[in-house]
């Protein structure tokens, strides 16, 4: 029977090279970027005033090291007002003076622009203003052109989840489209007459779906592009036409009828429509009989996972192999095991090893884990408070509080 590393490395050497697409610039928050984006022009394209004041020359401000009026005040006559989008006509002398608003072109031979506060306007006469010496110096409030961005330079390398800030970035700099990988479909199939959707009321014996929105939610934080296909009784027949038309994806999740009993159909309705198996079982708790498959025909591949039909054993299932194929498919970096210290003692029960549910917190820099009180793999209602799995080994024996341990965080938020 596979390991669970064994069995996620089988599952990613089966996913194929991941597609692209270019769409426009509004559409790709979240998405994996595949190209780097190099800067057009220079940032800012022209020189502007970062602050609400006045432009003083640069022959004035070169002339601050000789006679300074007893006041501290170099009194200059205000010869224009510029508002952002407008570019003065004049060029800026000496003895002279513009008032500039915040991101308006810095006129020809400004050296600086002095905050309006610290300026005293002549009342009888405001076109002349009264500009401390102290506060002329040279480049003061202006953002000269380039000194953000070099055109040329590259602004960001691919491989990377877009982010707003990053895409308002490419706004400014006037792209409009991006390279970026396709997003997989995943197909969702729950098997089982005792099955009825979330909104009824079960009769005798029934339960309700509870798995399908849960890896509905899981497949669109994973970056994917799920299909609902809904519930899918005991039936051979039933189950062999919703199989044909779940392969239409790049990955077909189906959950329940992956065990041995009677009516644990799935694995040979798989077979039947061609899907080649990889594995069947993997020594984890929860989870162990989970099913994972390919099917190929000539210009499509869908990975098939069967998972147990018990909602915690297919939390994790997805989170173990799932996730990290639909990331492969996406362009990610697989991911990387991580540790945190136990709060409180464990014991594992059993010889395989267990993925016990925890609260994932950080403090002085060390990720801390707290179990969460579980009865079994129904038990759903349990992980409410959980985000990720903590790997206990049987081997280890009593886990004592502080003891380091495996982690995986629940994958929410990643784009």
């Amino acid at each position: 029977m596979y390991t669970v590393s064994n069995a996620l490395k089988a599952v990613l050497d089966h996913v194929p090279i991941p597609g692209s697409e270019r769409v426009p610039l509004v559409e790709s928050l979240g998405r994996v970027l595949l190209e780097s984006i190099v800067v057009p022009e220079d940032v800012p394209a022209f020189s502007k005033a970062t602050m609400d004041g006045f432009a003083i020359s640069a022959d004035d401000v070169a002339g601050i090291g000789g006679y300074v009026p007893p006041s501290g005040l170099l009194r200059l006559r205000v010869v224009d007002s510029i508002v952002a989008g407008r570019i003065s006509s004049r060029r800026l002398n000496s003895q002279e003076a513009m008032q500039i608003m915040t991101g308006a072109p810095i006129p020809q031979n400004c050296a600086c622009v002095v905050p309006v506060e610290r300026v005293q306007v002549d009342v009888p006469d405001p076109e002349w203003v009264g500009v401390p010496v102290s506060q002329m110096s040279s480049g003061l409030n202006i953002l000269t052109a380039g000194a953000i961005a070099r055109r040329g330079e590259v602004l960001l390398k691919g491989g990377i989840h877009l982010r707003p800030a990053q895409i308002g970035a490419m706004a400014e700099l006037g792209i409009v489209d991006v390279l970026v990988s396709r997003r997989p479909t995943v197909s969702i199939v729950s098997t089982g007459s005792e099955l009825v959707p979330s909104g009824a009321s079960p009769g005798p014996g029934q339960i309700r779906n509870s798995i399908q929105p849960m890896l509905t939610a899981q497949s669109l934080t994973a970056g994917a592009l799920p299909q609902v296909l809904g519930i899918c009784d005991d039936d051979p027949k039933h189950l062999r036409l919703k199989i044909l038309e779940g392969l239409q994806a790049d990955v077909l999740v189906m959950t329940g009828g992956v065990s041995v009993g009677i009516r644990d159909l799935v694995p040979e309705q798989l077979l039947l429509a061609g899907v080649k198996r990889v594995f069947h079982g993997v020594w984890m708790k929860p989870g162990k009989p989970v099913w994972f498959g390919v099917f190929r025909s000539d210009s499509h591949t869908c990975l098939v996972f069967g998972l147990p039909g018990n909602p915690v054993s297919s939390l994790a299932c997805f989170e173990l192999f799932v996730r990290p194929a639909l990331g492969r498919f996406l362009g990610l970096a697989d991911p990387v095991p991580c540790t945190a210290v136990l709060s409180q003692r464990c014991q594992v029960r059993g010889d395989r090893p267990v993925y016990q549910p925890v609260v994932l917190s950080g403090g002085n820099g060390t990720l801390e884990a707290q179990p969460v009180s579980w009865t079994n793999s129904a038990d759903l209602l349990a992980m409410v408070t959980a985000n990720g799995f903590a790997c206990l080994e049987p081997e280890h024996g009593a886990y004592d509080e502080g003891d380091a341990v495996e982690v995986l965080p629940w994958g929410i938020g990643n784009w």
